[in-house]
């Protein structure tokens, strides 16, 4: 039997949210997901995605980049109907998806 070793596939996580630096919250979630990467011996690359963006066409192709969704913490939004529409587009796609 031969074994190849093949690199593990790196998982896209869009964390839909304005960021905002100086919200603790928006830090650790940076932090949990590197430190859950870590601890599964995984690749994992974030990318957080404005509110206000995902009223925009095209939002649900850009959306289906990503292989899991997190509806970060932080409020106000600075578009709730933007993380409603990303929020829905989520649920029809059947995304993994984590709100805290």
């Amino acid at each position: 039997m031969i074994y190849l070793d093949v690199p593990p596939k790196t998982t896209r996580v869009g964390i839909l949210g304005d960021f905002n630096p100086e919200y603790h919250s928006h830090l650790a979630t940076n932090a949990s997901l590197r430190h859950a990467a870590q601890a599964l011996g995984r690749h994992v690359e974030s990318e957080w995605i404005p509110t206000p963006s995902l009223l925009e066409p095209g939002a649900a192709q850009m959306l289906e980049g990503f292989d899991a969704l997190w509806i970060s913490p932080g409020s106000p939004y600075k578009s709730m109907a933007g993380m409603l529409a990303g929020i829905e587009r989520a649920r029809l796609g059947n995304w993994p998806l984590v709100a805290t």
